[in-house]
């Protein structure tokens, strides 16, 4: 992959944690509140990990290594970047003597090898390997 595409490896590595952290959690205070007569000192137990859990991810992120990296706030995570504009394809005319159809001389030995080289395109029928 091209190096462009490392913040949108970063954005959705980023977001599958946060979605399994949230969905844990969520599954973790379920369990708590059905199967416990009094959930509160648990349900505070779980609050406070997750706090402290987030305090740290967000103190330890990685930050670039380099001052010239402009700092994107989390929104354009989201947008898409700037259209670039594809390069024009222009067609040209090759001129090469002695290949043309107005030629009077059979083709030489070298020119029979480069089209007997670059001429193979032929690709073999499925059909034919079921006989």
């Amino acid at each position: 992959m091209p190096p462009r595409n490392e913040l949108g490896r970063e954005a959705v590595s980023a977001l599958a944690t946060a979605m399994v952290t949230v969905g844990g959690t969520i599954v973790l205070v379920f369990v708590i509140i059905v199967g416990s007569d009094q959930p509160g000192p648990y349900l505070v137990g779980v609050a406070t990990t997750v706090t402290i859990v987030c305090l740290l991810m967000f103190l330890l992120r990685s930050r670039p290594e380099k001052s010239t990296v402009k700092k994107r706030p989390w929104w354009s995570v989201f947008r898409r970047g700037p259209v670039r504009s594809k390069p024009p394809i222009v067609v040209q005319r090759r001129n090469d003597p002695g290949t043309g159809p107005d030629t009077k001389q059979p083709p030489t030995a070298e020119q029979l090898r480069d089209i007997k080289q670059h001429g193979s395109t032929w690709v073999p029928n499925r059909i034919a390997n079921r006989r």
